[in-house]
């Protein structure tokens, strides 16, 4: 039981790749796309509160944690291209963009502000091509923010001091 929190870590990049290999399924696989997000954060979730709650130290998978979401985050994105909703060019100058941005800043703020557009862009795209599927993930949305509200307000808070941090540097 003390490995769950690493396999829940773990689990999504899995998670990436099978949602990656569904844009060859097209936009007909856009309902599983979403549910396995929904999973894929769900995970996210629960891997830091059990971590937490078998005190076990910090894993080498545990230190990857973050590394482990932008892959999910990726994983979406090269769902939505693969699949045509949306074109590969201007996905591939937002990530040479954003990979630009953060191998210079070195910042995790910096790697948030470009990943949150990417996260949000399936649920836009399932409201319009899926839309029972959006609501499903807009329910989970709101259901994941009471559960998990002192989680978000922490990242909130870490993501405004990382920023601090930065307009400090530069």
């Amino acid at each position: 039981m003390k490995r769950l929190p690493d396999l829940l870590t773990a689990s999504r990049g899995l998670i990436a790749v099978i949602i990656s290999l569904l844009g060859l399924v097209g936009p007909d696989a856009l309902e599983s796309v979403i549910l396995l997000i929904i999973i894929g954060w769900t995970t996210d979730i629960l891997d830091g509160r059990l971590a937490r709650h078998y005190d076990k130290g910090v894993t080498w998978v545990g230190e990857r944690e973050f590394a482990f979401d932008m892959i999910m985050v990726l994983g979406g994105l090269c769902y939505l291209v693969l699949a045509g909703f949306i074109p590969p060019v201007p996905a591939a100058i937002y990530v040479g963009v954003a990979a630009g941005f953060i191998a210079y800043f070195r910042s995790k703020m910096v790697t948030m502000s470009f990943a949150f557009p990417i996260v949000a862009l399936p649920l836009i795209v399932a409201y319009f091509n899926a839309p029972r599927a959006a609501w499903i993930f807009i329910i989970w949305i709101v259901l994941a923010l009471l559960y998990d509200w002192k989680r978000f307000k922490g990242v909130v808070l870490e993501f405004i001091e990382n920023a601090k941090e930065l307009a400090r540097r530069y």
